[in-house]
C-alpha cells in the first residue's frame, strides 16, 4: 500500500498557521492530511507568561508538537512528515531527535514515527544568539565578543525593557509597517503579502502577554543550534530521517551564506558525493534552492510546492516499500528531471 504520512507544519517566530495556506492547499490538493498548530505565545494561541510557570524555549515547544503528535496524529501507521520555517525547522528537528527529554526520548522520537523532516530556511536558535558560534564569528574572538556584547546590549535596552516593548507594539507597529516589512521578506511576490497576511502579524501582537512573549523569545537560552543537535542525535534517533530544506535564495534572515545554510549545504552535497561513489540508492539530506525570501512556500508556492511534492513522493514511496530503486533527491543548480538517475530539484 503506497500509504500517505501525515504532515505537521510549525511556523516561525511571531507567525502563525496563516501563511501555510498555499502550502496546505497543495498537500491536501495531493492528498495528504495536513495539520499546523500556532506555537504557545505566538499567533492565535494563548500567551502565558512566567507567572504562569512558563518560559519559552525550544524544548517547551518542540515537547508541545510532541504532544501534540501523540494526541491527534497517531490513529494511522504511516507516520508522521514534520515540516517548519526558520526556528520552527529547530523546533521540528528537536520533536524528531527526542532532545526536549531527557528520558526515553518523545512519542515522535520512536518507533520511526517521522519519516522526514522538511525545512524552510532552517534558523539558528530561538533567538540570534547562537550566531555567535557559528565558526565564521566564533573563530574570531574580537568579533565574536562584540557580538555578543552587541546582543547583550539589545536586551537590556530594549527586549527587557517591557514599557517600550509595549508602547513600540500598541503605538508603532501598525498594518502598514507589517505589511512593508513582509514586502521586504517576499522576494518574488510580493503582491501575495495581503490583508489576510497582515492581520495574521498584527493583531496576535496586541493579546494581553504578547510583550513578555516577545521579550522571553529574545532574551532566552536560544537552545541548541542544528549542528549540536545533529551532532548528537544522527546515530541515534535522526539515523534513519530524511531531511529536504527549500530554502530562498535572497534569505536576509537566515541566508544562505549563514553557518545554518553552509551547514546543510555541506550536509547535502556530501551526502551526494556518498550515494554516488557508494551507489547508494537511500538518500537522507537533500536541498532545493529556489529563487524566493525567508518563506519561500508562500512566496513562491508555484517552485516550492514542485520541491516538497517531489520529495513527499519518494518519503512515501520509501516508507511503503515501493520505491523505484533508480529514484534520487538531492542538491543541484537546476532541474535535472530528464532522467531518473539524476538529481531532482528546483532551481
Amino acid at each position: 500500500v503506497d500509504a500517505k504520512p501525515q504532515v505537521l507544519l510549525i511556523h516561525g517566530f511571531g507567525c502563525s498557521t496563516t501563511y501555510w495556506r498555499r502550502t496546505i492547499s497543495s498537500l491536501v490538493g495531493d492528498g495528504y492530511t495536513v495539520h499546523a498548530l500556532d506555537l504557545l505565545g505566538q499567533g492565535k494561541s494563548a500567551k502565558p507568561g512566567r507567572s504562569e510557570g512558563i518560559e519559552i524555549s525550544i524544548d517547551l515547544w518542540a515537547e508541545i508538537v510532541d504532544d501534540y503528535a501523540k494526541e491527534n496524529m497517531n490513529g494511522q501507521d504511516c507516520g508522521v512528515v514534520l515540516g517548519g520555517n526558520s526556528l520552527g525547522s529547530l523546533v521540528a528537528l528537536s520533536a524528531a531527535a527526542g532532545d526536549f527529554t531527557k528520558d526515553d526520548g518523545g512519542y515522535l522520537s520512536r518507533d520511526n514515527r517521522v519519516k522526514g523532516l522538511l525545512m524552510f530556511n532552517c534558523g539558528v536558535g530561538l533567538n540570534s544568539r547562537n550566531v555567535a558560534e557559528e565558526p565564521m564569528i566564533k573563530d574570531v574572538p574580537l568579533q565574536r565578543f562584540f557580538l555578543s556584547e552587541f546582543l547583550s546590549l539589545l536586551d537590556l535596552l530594549i527586549f527587557k525593557n517591557y514599557g517600550l516593548l509595549n508602547y513600540i507594539l500598541t503605538n508603532i507597529v501598525t498594518q502598514k509597517l507589517l505589511g512593508n516589512v513582509l514586502k521586504n521578506l517576499y522576494r518574488v511576490h510580493p503582491e501575495y503579502v495581503d490583508d489576510e497576511l497582515i492581520d495574521s502579524f498584527y493583531y496576535p501582537a496586541k493579546d494581553a502577554g504578547s510583550v513578555e512573549a516577545l521579550s522571553q523569545i529574545y532574551t532566552n537560552d536560544p537552545g541548541r543550534s542544528p549542528a549540536e543537535i545533529h551532532g548528537e542525535y544522527d546515530g541515534t534517533t535522526l539515523k534513519h530521517v530524511p531531511i529536504h530544506l527549500i530554502w530562498g535564495d535572497e534569505d536576509t534572515v537566515t541566508p544562505l551564506a549563514g553557518g545554518v545554510g553552509q551547514f546543510y549545504i555541506k550536509r547535502a552535497e556530501a551526502w551526494e558525493q556518498t550515494r554516488k561513489s557508494k551507489g547508494e540508492k537511500k538518500w537522507k539530506a537533500t536541498m532545493s534552492v529556489i529563487p524566493g525570501g525567508h518563506v519561500p512556500f508562500d512566496d513562491n508556492p508555484q517552485d516550492s510546492n514542485v520541491s516538497m511534492l517531489k520529495w513527499m513522493k519518494v518519503v512515501r514511496s520509501r516508507s511503503s516499500g515501493t520505491a523505484n530503486s533508480r529514484q534520487s533527491f538531492g542538491t543541484s543548480e537546476g532541474d535535472k528531471s530528464s532522467s531518473e538517475d539524476e538529481t531532482e530539484t528546483v532551481r
